[in-house]
């Protein structure tokens, strides 16, 4: 549904309210010679010895959208604003602790993972104790799960075009 406002302001019976140039420029926050050129584009009309106050608001409003969607100038500042403020972005982001350097998370990762390897090669002797077989079906497991891991961890390095990971897991 369009909106609607009310126009403050004197209303001729006659007509809608004209208004001089200087009173049209001050409304529009604009120089007078601005208004000048934009009376000789067209964008706005002299009726009589003033201009309409509310057709010269409506039309200028237009011509400002008309010109912000046109204008390839603006897009490419809009552009270059947006390509400035994302390493402020990202800055603001590592600061927060929301983004941490990816040479970092890997480190960390791999800690994690060497941890957890390392805690499993030495299961077989806790759970197992002096029983070779149960030593050896944990052993077994273990190594199987390395495996796995290595194999998944290879799979996606491939998915991603990346080379092979150094070593197994």
């Amino acid at each position: 549904m369009p909106e609607t406002a009310a126009v403050d302001g004197p209303h001729l019976a006659n007509g809608p309210a004209t208004v001089s140039a200087s009173a049209l420029a001050l409304h529009l926050d604009c120089s007078r010679a601005y208004l000048g050129k934009l009376e000789a584009e067209g964008v706005i009309q002299r009726q009589g010895d003033g201009f309409p106050l509310d057709q010269s608001r409506v039309a200028y409003l237009r011509y400002l959208r008309r010109e912000r969607r046109q204008s390839p100038r603006s897009e490419a500042n809009a552009d270059l604003q947006r390509a400035k403020s994302e390493p402020i972005r990202l800055r603001i982001a590592e600061k927060q602790r929301h983004l941490i350097p990816v040479d970092e998370a890997t480190s960390n990762m791999e800690q994690l993972v060497g941890l957890f390897l390392t805690g499993l090669s030495g299961l077989s002797a806790q759970c197992g104790g002096r029983d070779l077989a149960v030593r050896r079906a944990i052993d077994k497991a273990v190594y199987d799960l390395r495996v796995e891991i290595s194999e998944a961890r290879s799979k996606l390095a491939d998915e991603r075009g990346e080379p092979p990971p150094d070593g197994d897991a």
